[in-house]
This record gives structure tokens, sequence and C-alpha cells, in this order.
């Protein structure tokens, strides 16, 4: 089905803040995400990946709209979610500003013998809701450590546990990394012993980081919960030998239906 063209943002005059539109990905023509929540992606991707940091004003909506193609409403969905987040904060008549970084601890305990999430007991088949390849945005050759030319896998999918669904993730790996992944069948096999058994990657560790959330109607519908649940929103960034980044993930996961164990030794 396509797309209706989104409404265009009239042209306005460029603020101090619209030069942070510098290097910020423009929306894919994709599919796979309705365009807010692509948007909500894109902007929490700037502010994890340091391109944006506490402090720093957003662009303006409206060089936000421009930006993107899009109406002020969609682009408002999106920054309500991230101010749900925490991620960034609204300053009466001064702007939007990227919020204060949360606490972050360590936990003491590892994934022995990491292997790519079997941490997570998920169920082996998952919901497929679309792979593409394209060119890697600015952040996540930042992420990947990609060059400009360079080409990501993006996998979007639904996973279970008992038969419910308890994840819906978008996975972004290096497209050098597993040339065909498209190709194969992602829905009937573990996704990283496919990675391991068809391409030879042998995770060696990763970092994650968790933290709580708001399902936005994307995430709702995908979950089979109420928009506005508290859920876990879980990011990860998994490594090969050589600590070369082999994929960037975000995740949302059911509060209702799931909590984390830490062993401690």
């Amino acid at each position: 089905m396509r797309r209706a063209a989104p409404q265009r943002a009239r042209a306005v005059a460029p603020t101090r803040a619209d030069a942070r539109l510098k290097g910020l990905a423009a929306l894919e023509p994709e599919e796979l995400a309705p365009l807010y929540h692509q948007i909500t992606e894109t902007l929490t991707r700037q502010i994890h990946s340091g391109r944006w940091r506490s402090n720093d004003e957003l662009p303006s909506e409206a060089g936000l709209c421009a930006h993107f193609g899009v109406a002020r409403g969609t682009l408002r969905r999106a920054l309500d979610d991230l101010g749900r987040q925490g991620l960034i904060v609204r300053r009466q008549g001064r702007g939007t500003f990227v919020a204060q970084p949360k606490f972050e601890g360590s936990v003491l305990g590892s994934y022995r013998n990491y292997r790519g999430g079997a941490a997570v007991p998920h169920d082996q088949d998952s919901r497929l809701l679309g792979i593409e390849r394209r060119r890697a945005s600015p952040d996540l050759q930042r992420l990947l450590r990609l060059g400009k030319r360079d080409d990501v896998f993006e996998v979007r999918r639904v996973q279970f546990m008992g038969g419910h669904p308890i994840t819906v993730s978008a996975s972004f790996l290096p497209a050098a990394l597993c040339p065909g992944l498209d190709r194969l069948d992602l829905e009937h096999e573990f996704f990283y012993g496919v990675l391991e058994s068809r391409y030879g990657l042998a995770f060696l560790r990763a970092e994650e980081f968790l933290e709580p959330a708001l399902a936005d109607e994307y995430v709702a519908r995908h979950l089979e919960v109420p928009e506005g649940t508290p859920v876990f929103r879980v990011e990860r960034h998994t490594y090969l030998v050589g600590d070369r980044p082999a994929e960037f993930r975000q995740a949302y996961m059911r509060g209702d239906r799931y909590r984390y164990r830490i062993d401690l030794r």
C-alpha cells in the first residue's frame, strides 16, 4: 500500500538550533513503522549516540518538520513520546532541550558465554515485521563505526514467550557482515543462531541499557497492550572479537509479562 505524501511544513527562517539539523538523517521511504515512530527512534539515536548532548537545544519544530517532511502533528507526537521517556524537556518561552542524563548503575553480573541474547528465553519462532537493506544514516555510522557508503540491514521483529508477544525490536546490522540476510528464514530459527551458523559471527560481548518507557501506538499494537502501558526500553550494542560493532538494537519489552533476573557472582 502506497503511503500518501506527507504534508510539508512551510519554509521559515532558520534559527541557531536549526544548525543542529546537520548530520540528522532524513526519514527513509519505508513502511515498516509509522512516521512518528521513525522520528522518535531517529531522535533517540541522536541523543544516545552523543550527537546531541545534555542541555543542547533541539532544532525548532518548523525546522524538524521541514527536515522530515511531516506535518507538525506528526512531529509533536514523536516529541511527546520523547518527553514521556525523559529524553527531552520543554522550557516555556525558550525551546526544547535534551534532558539531563539518567543515573546509570553498574550491575555486578554478566552473561556467561554470551550467545547473542540467550539470557532472555524467547520462543524460537518470531514474527518478522520487515527487513530492508539501505544506506547507513549518520547516527548508525557513528554507532556501528561505518563509512558513508556502507549499508545496513534493518530487521524489525516481534518475539514471543509461551506464545505471548513480549518484545518488539529493531536491529541494525552492517550489511557487509551478513550478505543475503533478507533472503533467509528469520521467523523459525533463533536470530542470533542464524548469524552465527550462516555467517560465522562470534559474538564476544554486549552492552545493554534498560529504562522504563510507555508504549506508544506502534509498540502497543504489536505487544497487544493498551497504549501508554509501562514497558522496558532495552538498547543493546553487540560486539565481535576486537570490539567490532555487529548490531545496534532498540527493543521494547512487556513489563507485565517479564522481569529481569540478575545473577551476582
